[in-house]
């Protein structure tokens, strides 16, 4: 891809870009995966072309399914879920039938390690990696699974608790997703907050924050700070520098 002039992006090895003048053709890869995109007609033509002589490839026409992300398009907006992944993972672990929750875990609810008694830790480690994954377009899931990720080393029964609620609250919200819309507003905005020592274990605070690009929400992220923050107002500073 770089020797035919294409660029690879820091964020992620597997993107690659290609600008001529205001146009650009992007084209990311997972394995034998690929996806290619862009208003650069000509050269998305060109390299698709280019990638036919090099491998055996398939075109699959309009993008529909990646990597356990669906995808349903308009003339205005690009939905993106993980229905058929739920579904699946609740079918994989026998619980399809429970009864589902509206509701995830209080906001402020808190864990603390060794609370209630030893579970099957390979188990819990598993549900909560495929739950990481799925919280790429469920942003509403990202601060429980950050908190609940914590205790993975040495999980209880309180842990597994909140992972089977987080499941059940994935049966009644399925189908929920994330909505890019197309608009002329390209204001990018910024939102972040902290709680402050809350975790009983270390007193340490918690990040979150989330980015949009107009309407458009393109990142999210919680995860506990590294060191203890001695006042709400030190903790919030914090959260401002995620890279803390």
């Amino acid at each position: 891809m770089v020797v035919i002039g294409y660029s690879q992006s820091n964020a992620d090895h597997t993107l690659f870009i290609k600008r001529f003048g205001e146009k650009i053709a992007i084209i990311i890869v997972y394995v034998d995966d690929t996806i290619i995109t862009g208003d650069d007609l000509k050269e998305i033509s060109h390299l698709e072309r280019y990638l036919s002589e090099e491998f055996e490839i398939k075109d699959l026409e309009q993008l529909r399914y990646f990597l356990g992300i669906e995808v349903a398009k308009s003339s205005h907006e690009i939905y993106l879920s993980h229905q058929k992944y739920v579904i699946e993972l609740l079918s994989e672990i026998d619980i399809l039938g429970c009864k589902s929750i509206d509701t995830l875990i209080e906001a402020n609810g808190h864990l603390s390690s060794k609370e209630g008694d030893p579970i099957d830790k390979g188990r819990c480690q598993r549900l909560v990696r495929l739950l990481i994954y799925l919280s790429h377009t469920r942003f509403d899931i990202a601060f429980f699974i950050s908190l609940v990720s914590q205790y993975m080393h040495d999980p209880y029964s309180i842990h597994m608790k909140v992972v089977l609620h987080i499941l059940r609250y994935l049966k009644f919200t399925p189908g929920c997703g994330i909505i890019f819309s197309s608009h002329d507003r390209l204001r990018v905005e910024a939102f972040t907050d902290a709680d402050w020592v809350g975790s009983p274990d270390d007193r340490r605070s918690t990040t979150s924050y989330c980015t949009f690009v107009g309407d458009n929400i393109v990142t999210w992220y919680s995860k506990k700070q590294a060191v203890v923050a001695h006042s709400s107002v030190k903790a919030k500073f914090r959260a401002m520098d995620a890279r803390r």
